[in-house]
């Protein structure tokens, strides 16, 4: 994706060519309709993004590219100068110097910003250094970082990585992918353009930080970054794809940031249209029914890539994540990574627990259903969790205790009543009103007595506080107990290992 030596401004489809002649060893160069470098009867790639407009978000594509976005605005053309003067490296070591002297001043954020910039000038030199230190910048351009990097996303430059589809896009979203396909993407022998996987969010619910909309590329982007680093899933042949249905307004958010009425905001300026599922949950409109806007970018992903090309959810509300999943999960090669990827983790990391505590252990899923779990928060993920250890671990669901803002979970024997909010959250109700479960934490262990308490809150860090600690140990008697913090970024967290080691004086299995 590196513009021709010698080529000319004027020749730029993004200022309405459609081709351009170069010498060049004497051969034509033209850019076709999709923007390919052509030379002679060969396709060498993209032309610097020459034609992303249908795939670019709503307000960058009507300023009319990324260019004029990154121009409009005073901070944003002095930081892409300042970006630009940091980001001198051609080689992994010169690249390692250059990023590691912006950490050493003790914030990351910096540091997200050079390898974005980096990944746009050498994306080949960004991957080498991922992959020379990925310990040290794996958490840079994912969690913890890039959650502050997404509430922050609009006021850094603009960079090409990434495709956007709004509802807009209706009718048309075959052609925005392979927009986006012929600019980014490599052809195979037989012409058609090869992606292996697409990590999409609509940006509901990013992490613990609520709704930031197209604000939140930074997500799918780092997910399949650490797909490359760490699983040597080929980066040129992935897509991070942001579907845009709109966003709430600074209420939205945890930290309540102005997002979608700041001035930088590259999606569109509404608010999600939403209704009432016959499940009583509020849901997003635009997904269901015949003219569903997933189903339409799931069917035009397949038809563009094939039906091999796995289709990743990440981070949509709880209200749509189960039913989009149960909707299409047999319809295409799909899974979503809240509810399943951050499960198969979790329940993973509750085996290993169980080797610490009884290393003799043979049969680790079985010795499961002798567990008391307590879940403190009841998104996606944890609902994901208490389906794969009731499911697939057999854990009897009298085992399985859940929390929500109204306390544990209950439902009535006939289910008509109770403190759920929607269906996945009823499946794991305790039955019954438990007298304690509108009382503390600590009266919660006190009387579940569980072995192992997972948090993932999101909105209440610190909530494992040394009371909650004293009592899980106290209930334990002589076992070590287990006491996840799962919610990020890193200050959302329950409880940090230091207080949780030092609070049980090591007793718990952090």
């Amino acid at each position: 994706h590196t513009r021709l030596s010698g080529s000319h401004p004027s020749h730029s489809a993004a200022m309405g060519a459609t081709c351009c002649t170069d010498n060049w060893d004497n051969a034509e160069i033209q850019l076709d309709t999709f923007g390919r470098i052509v030379y002679g009867k060969f396709v060498l790639g993209a032309a610097s993004g020459a034609t992303r407009v249908l795939s670019l978000p709503s307000s960058v594509r009507s300023i009319g590219g990324i260019e004029q976005w990154n121009m409009q605005h005073v901070d944003l053309r002095r930081l892409q100068a300042m970006l630009d003067g940091m980001c001198l490296a051609t080689t992994v070591v010169e690249a390692l110097e250059e990023v590691q002297a912006i950490m050493s001043l003790g914030h990351n954020l910096w540091a997200y910003a050079y390898m974005r910039t980096l990944y746009s000038k050498k994306p080949d030199v960004y991957y080498g250094t991922l992959l020379a230190k990925p310990a040290k910048l794996l958490p840079v351009v994912y969690t913890p970082t890039v959650g502050e990097a997404c509430q922050q996303f609009g006021k850094l430059p603009f960079q090409r990585r990434g495709c956007y589809i709004s509802l807009n896009d209706r009718g048309n979203i075959k052609r925005v992918l392979e927009e986006y396909a012929a600019a980014e993407l490599s052809p195979g022998p037989d012409g058609r353009y090869i992606c292996d996987c697409i990590v999409f969010s609509d940006g509901g619910r990013f992490l613990g930080l609520g709704d930031l909309g197209t604000w939140g590329m930074g997500i799918p982007i780092g997910k399949l970054d650490l797909y490359t680093v760490c699983a040597g899933v080929n980066p040129h042949r992935t897509m991070p794809v942001i579907i845009d249905e709109g966003c709430s307004d600074a209420a939205g958010n945890t930290d309540k940031v102005v997002v979608r009425d700041h001035e930088l905001y590259t999606g569109m300026k509404q608010d999600r249209k939403k209704h009432t599922s016959e499940a009583g949950t509020v849901v997003n409109s635009a997904y269901y029914g015949t003219n569903s806007l997933i189903g339409e970018f799931m069917q035009a992903a397949a038809d563009v890539f094939g039906k091999q090309c796995l289709l990743q959810f990440e981070d949509f509300n709880s209200n749509d994540a189960f039913p989009l999943l149960a909707e299409y999960r047999d319809k295409f090669l799909t899974y979503n990574d809240d509810i399943q990827g951050s499960a198969a983790v979790a329940v993973a990391a509750l085996m290993g627990s169980i080797k610490l505590r009884k290393p003799a252990c043979k049969d680790l899923v079985g010795e499961l259903g002798s567990q008391t779990f307590l879940f403190h928060g009841a998104g996606s993920a944890k609902l994901g969790t208490l389906k794969l250890l009731s499911q697939e671990a057999g854990v009897p669901k009298s085992k399985l205790f859940v929390t929500n803002s109204s306390g544990v979970i209950w439902r009535t024997k006939h289910g008509n009543e109770g403190s759920f909010r929607n269906g996945e959250q009823k499946e794991f109700a305790q039955v019954g009103k438990p007298w304690y479960y509108t009382s503390t934490l600590v009266d919660a262990i006190d009387n579940i007595k569980p072995s192992c308490v997972i948090g993932a809150v999101g909105v209440n860090p610190g909530c494992f506080d040394q009371k909650v600690v004293d009592a899980l140990v106290r209930v334990n008697g002589s076992e070590r107990p287990s006491l996840f913090a799962l919610s990020n970024p890193r200050d959302k967290a329950e409880i940090t290992a230091r207080d949780a080691y030092t609070w049980s004086n090591g007793r718990v299995i952090y």
